[in-house]
């Protein structure tokens, strides 16, 4: 009986269900710590098997609308086996069992191939309820157990992997009924000011990119006299932002007043650039490392940094690629999706494609400020986005044909 539940349920459900679990696997371990560490460990291994087991259901879409895509995925995969077969050195079951557990050096080397997610009208609607679900989660869970979004030990941890996914929905909110457009925006702003308490920069320049290019199709999208009735509005909050600022708890922004100058990554990236002499051009291999000893540490807030010497990652998404792929790698990443975000936003006839362009673009830009590639369905729904922006049989739909297909699900 259970396993006919689990073959009839949908796929996309299963699917971000298992991706979001593996990224709380270790909040988990933080709500039930009294159980041992191996039923984590075995847990993990599971959500990656059910994750593996529905991708292979729902990436099928090798139809290839764009031959410039096409010619530039195959080099970015094939180059990508490279940087793999580079790294198995001493491979064993030590290294195995890293590259399941870390989500960061194998794992990016083979989520590109979500670009071949399918992309019919009934996945693509699945998604958006799936996402609408994380939010309401995220609100429920957030206001239950308060900790888990204000404690920087588990709040990105928690975060991440379920709230991102309503900047996608608030970019859509034309689409979407006032009741699931509030609950998407609700979150961003939540986790904007969550973010500013903790002081993480690189989420609050993120979040915040989100909601001002939402705003901006919410401005775009108002009728003359609507837009006209509208300026008012948009002034007093305007006002009360910024004379509301003056009267922000101290409490609030402490943390980031103390960081906003704060430099922590000087001596990592110079560490780093010492290490890649010589190999800047390819990389060192999906099991590159390089020299830059850290003591063990924890801070104020509780979060635990364990002694290291040689380390496998970098607090940059680009020195992230280079340290694998070295140039080569950054320019076949960016040269894949540099341009589906411009396809997505200037190619398109509807806003769900300019969206899915605008969450690329925005992943770029984060990528300079931290933006790890990496085991998370932030980073996977970048390369989903991807498809879509190259595929021209959706980038061609009307908003009407959008709307349509958003009123039939009950999602308008």
């Amino acid at each position: 009986m259970l396993t006919n539940k689990i073959k009839d349920a949908n796929p996309v459900y299963m699917f971000i269900i298992s991706l979001t679990l593996i990224s709380l696997v270790e909040v988990l371990n933080y709500q039930f710590e009294f159980l041992p560490g191996f039923i984590f460990n075995a847990l993990e291994f599971l959500f990656v098997g059910v994750f593996i087991f529905y991708s292979t259901k729902l990436i099928n879409d090798f139809n290839f609308e764009n031959w410039y895509a096409k010619i530039i995925f195959i080099i970015l995969l094939i180059y990508q086996i490279i940087t793999i077969i580079r790294g198995l050195q001493d491979f064993d079951y030590d290294h195995l069992k890293k590259f399941i557990q870390i989500d960061y050096p194998f794992w990016p080397s083979i989520i590109p191939i979500f670009l071949c997610f399918n992309k019919s009208t009934e996945t693509m609607i699945s998604l958006i309820k799936a996402f609408l679900a994380l939010g309401v989660l995220f609100l429920v869970v957030g206001l239950i157990d308060y900790p888990l979004i204000t404690q920087r030990a588990f709040a990105e941890s928690f975060i991440q992997p379920i709230a991102f996914t309503c900047g996608f929905l608030f970019l859509n909110a034309k689409y979407l009924s006032k009741k699931n457009s509030t609950i998407a925006f609700l979150t961003l702003i939540i986790c904007t000011l969550v973010f500013v308490y903790l002081a993480r920069r690189n989420a609050i320049v993120s979040y915040a990119m989100y909601i001002l290019v939402g705003l901006f199709f919410v401005v775009k999208n108002l009728t003359g006299n609507t837009f006209i009735r509208s300026i008012p509005i948009f002034v007093g909050l305007t006002l009360i932002l910024l004379f509301g600022l003056d009267y922000m708890p101290a409490s609030l922004t402490e943390r980031l007043n103390n960081r906003l100058t704060e430099d922590s990554r000087s001596i990592v990236f110079d560490n780093f650039f010492l290490a890649m002499q010589e190999h800047e051009m390819f990389g060192k291999g999906v099991n590159g490392k390089y020299y830059c000893p850290i003591d063990a540490e924890t801070t104020e807030d509780g979060v635990t940094f364990t002694e290291v010497k040689n380390r496998d990652v970098i607090e940059n998404g680009y020195l992230q690629l280079m340290l694998t792929g070295g140039y080569v790698y950054i320019a076949l990443f960016v040269l894949m999706l540099l341009p589906a975000a411009l396809l997505g936003i200037l190619g398109s006839k509807n806003q769900f494609s300019q969206a899915a362009g605008f969450v690329i673009l925005l992943w770029l830009i984060d990528m300079s400020i931290f933006g790890l590639p990496r085991l998370i369905l932030q980073y996977v729904f970048v390369w989903i986005c991807a498809g879509i922006c190259y595929k021209k049989s959706i980038r061609h739909l009307s908003n009407d044909d959008i709307q349509e297909n958003f009123n039939i699900h009950g999602l308008s």
